[in-house]
Parts: C-alpha cells; sequence; structure tokens
C-alpha cells in the first residue's frame, strides 16, 4: 500500500513539472553570449523581431546588378539591338541622300538655266517698263530659282510711285509683277519743291505727273518727319477734302480763287487768295461761309464802300480806304471778320 501510495503521489505531478526535473539545466558556461556569431536568421522569428536586428538580404551588391540584368534582358526583346541598327543606318542614308539633293538643287538653281531673262508686268501708267525691269534686275543677279520674292517687293516698293506689287515667280527664266501706281491728287510743299501727293497723304514724284490740268490748290504743312507720319498726312487730307468740297458744293464755287491752303501744328486751316496773296483764316469748320464773309470785305474795300464796311462791323474803315495794305483776314470769329493791317 505504501509503494502504491508512492505511485498515486506521483501521478498527481504535472506534466511540465516533470521535464523541468529531467531536462539537463545550462550553466553560465553552457549559455550561449549575446554576441554570438551565430547566424540571427537560425533563431526563431520572434527572437529575431524581439531583439530588432536588420536582416541581412540573400544576395549584396553583385546580385542586384545580376538582377537587374535579368529583368532588363525579360524587357527587351530578343534581336533589338540589330534592328536598331537597321534603322538608325536607314535614316542616316535618308537623311544624306535628301541633303545632297537639296545641295544639288541650290547649285543647280545658280545656273544658267534660271537666270533672268524676261519680265511680265501689269498695272504700270506712270512708270515705264525699263524703269520698272531697272529695279527689278537689281535683284535678280543670282537667278530666277534663287531670287527672294521678298526682296523684289521691297525694291520695287522703294519707288515713291508704287503704292503695291504683287511678284510670282515663273520658272525658268522669268518674273511677273503686278504693280499698283500712287494717284497724284495735289501738289504739296516739301521744303522748296512741288511734290505730288495722293488722298492718303503719301507724297511723292512731282509736279510733272499732274499734267498741269485741273491742279488744286496746293498744300502746306503736312508732316516730314517724325512718328506715325502717314496716319497724320491721312487726317489733313480728309481736312483738305472736306475743304474744296464745302468751297463748291455751291455757285460760285470758291477753290478756283485759292493758291495754297496752309495747315498750322493744330490742323487749323489758312488760305492764300489768288489775286491779293492775303491770307484768311478759316479754322476748322465752316469754311464757305467763312470765306463768304471774307470775300465780302475785301470787296467793300475795293468797292470803297464805306456803309458796307460799318454794316460788316470793320474797325478802322477810314485806313482801308485810304490805301492801307491788308495783310490777313480773321474770319473764324461768328458774324466778325477781323482785319489785319500790313505794317
Amino acid at each position: 500500500m505504501a509503494r502504491g501510495t508512492r505511485i498515486n503521489q506521483g501521478a498527481e505531478l504535472h506534466g511540465s513539472d516533470f521535464a523541468e526535473r529531467h531536462a539537463p539545466r545550462r550553466t553560465g558556461k553552457a549559455r550561449r553570449p549575446s554576441n554570438s556569431d551565430t547566424n540571427p536568421l537560425k533563431r526563431p522569428v520572434a527572437a529575431r523581431r524581439r531583439t530588432g536586428v536588420q536582416q541581412n538580404l540573400p544576395y549584396g551588391q553583385q546580385g542586384d546588378s545580376r538582377v537587374r540584368r535579368r529583368a532588363l534582358v525579360r524587357m527587351i526583346p530578343e534581336g533589338f539591338g540589330p534592328r536598331l541598327f537597321k534603322v538608325s543606318a536607314a535614316l542616316l542614308f535618308i537623311s544624306l541622300l535628301f541633303g545632297g539633293l537639296i545641295f544639288a538643287l541650290y547649285l543647280f538653281g545658280g545656273s544658267r538655266f534660271f537666270a533672268f531673262r524676261a519680265l511680265q508686268l501689269e498695272g504700270n501708267n506712270r512708270l515705264t517698263f525699263p524703269e520698272v525691269l531697272k529695279m527689278v534686275e537689281e535683284v535678280t543677279y543670282e537667278g530666277v530659282w534663287r531670287v527672294k520674292i521678298k526682296d523684289v517687293k521691297e525694291r520695287l516698293l522703294k519707288n515713291d510711285l508704287i503704292a503695291e506689287a504683287e511678284v510670282t515667280r515663273v520658272l525658268p527664266d522669268k518674273l511677273h509683277v503686278v504693280i499698283k501706281e500712287r494717284e497724284p491728287f495735289a501738289l504739296a510743299r516739301r521744303g522748296d519743291k512741288l511734290v505730288c501727293v495722293d488722298r492718303n497723304g503719301m507724297m511723292f514724284g512731282d509736279e510733272s505727273l499732274l499734267g498741269g490740268k485741273n491742279i488744286p490748290p496746293t498744300i502746306k504743312g503736312l508732316v516730314e518727319s517724325g512718328e506715325n507720319i502717314a496716319d497724320q498726312n491721312r487726317k489733313l487730307l480728309m481736312l483738305y477734302q472736306q475743304l474744296l468740297k464745302e468751297l463748291d458744293n455751291a455757285e460760285p464755287q470758291l477753290s478756283p480763287r485759292i493758291d495754297e491752303v496752309i495747315f498750322d501744328e493744330e490742323m487749323n486751316v489758312r488760305l492764300v487768295l489768288k489775286d491779293s496773296r492775303i491770307i484768311v483764316m478759316l479754322g476748322q469748320e465752316d469754311f464757305r461761309t467763312r470765306l463768304n464773309a471774307a470775300l465780302d470785305v475785301l470787296d467793300a474795300v475795293r468797292r470803297k464802300d464805306a456803309e458796307a464796311l460799318q454794316v460788316l462791323k470793320i474797325e478802322d474803315a477810314q485806313r482801308l480806304l485810304g490805301g492801307n495794305r491788308i495783310a490777313y483776314l480773321n474770319a473764324t470769329i461768328p458774324k466778325r471778320v477781323i482785319v489785319g493791317l500790313a505794317e
């Protein structure tokens, strides 16, 4: 019974206690130091996570280059290098071929085959054919193929009489030129010379272009230098045309009595009368009405009509009737004309 009793007591022992009793105890000498060279990869995963030791990759830098090389081989199809070389060679050959062809055409364009030999001209009325031909020949010395159409147009437009020009190349040896000449409208003073002016205020040529027939009053005061010359002169010509229209819109026409129209910087109009060379100031409006008032004063002075001068509210009537010379008439004041006497 005693023996059985001991067996029952042993049965009450737990399995873990039994294993702990019979497991060999690790002494200090048997324990692995913390700095052991044992491969940490062989340690349990939980242990590696607790210690925080960085895991080494199964390959180093050489392994990286081999992997990249293998990946590149998989990405680039087999035979890509030879095909790339063939395509590059073909493109280079085509470029050289076209470059050589263009260079050959350039050399051929300067040959006698493309030399300028004929001019087809349209639109010239005042300019003669030899005059236009001479201008074209100045820029076509390299032949019709090489000549720049822009250069031909610029050379033609340097002539003041040419307003517009169109140039067409007719291979192998011709140029077709169509020009539009300026139409002279009146004469303008440029310094001490008389030149023609068109309705846009462009000055060109000389007085011979008008031919001496039905020439309107000469213009003085157009802008000759500075900025926006064309715009300023265009405005002055519009005012000039308005003046002529008002002076001639009824009988008798008054423009034949005008020798010169003068514009000042403020675009005010002054007229120089043909018969007496007296200056009449008209301002910028009511041209016919104001000119008629000034002419009435001159007619009264010519007739020596003192009563008419009093009606016209002219001061110094006695001096006018006594023969003093009139220098100007200012008709810009409504219903009154101021007479300026020469000193």
